[in-house]
C-alpha cells in the first residue's frame, strides 16, 4: 500500500503537535520531567528530526507513560547520572528541531 504523498507532512505535524502538548504541560505546571519522560522525549525529538514519525510517537508515549505504569524493560534502558534537561532547555531543542525540518 502506497501512502498519499502529504502523510509524511501530516505524521510530522501530528508528532510537533503532541510534542508541542507535552512540553506545555510541562511548562504550565512549573514542573520538571523526570530522568524517564526527558529521556523518551530527547529520543522523540531525534526521531522527528530524522523524520522518523512513527518511532518519534512510540518514543512520545513512553515519554508520557506514568512512572505506575513503566515498564522495567523500558526502566532499563533509561540512563542516569547525567544532568536532566530542563523544561527550557526541551523547549528550545524541540523550536530548533521545528525550525531544522524548514530548510
Amino acid at each position: 500500500m502506497t501512502l498519499p504523498p502529504h502523510a509524511p507532512d501530516a505524521a510530522r505535524r501530528r508528532l510537533e503537535e503532541r510534542i508541542e502538548t507535552f512540553i506545555a504541560g510541562y511548562e504550565a505546571s512549573g514542573q520538571q520531567p523526570d530522568y524517564f519522560a526527558g529521556e523518551y522525549l530527547v529520543r522523540a525529538l531525534a526521531s522527528l528530526k530524522a523524520g522518523d514519525h512513527a518511532t518519534g510517537e512510540v518514543r512520545l508515549r513512553l515519554a508520557e507513560t506514568p512512572a505506575e505504569h513503566r515498564s522495567p524493560q523500558d526502566l532499563a534502558t533509561v540512563p542516569s547520572g547525567y544532568a536532566l534537561l530542563s523544561t527550557a532547555e526541551l523547549r528550545r531543542s524541540f523550536e530548533r528541531t521545528k525550525l531544522g525540518q524548514l530548510r
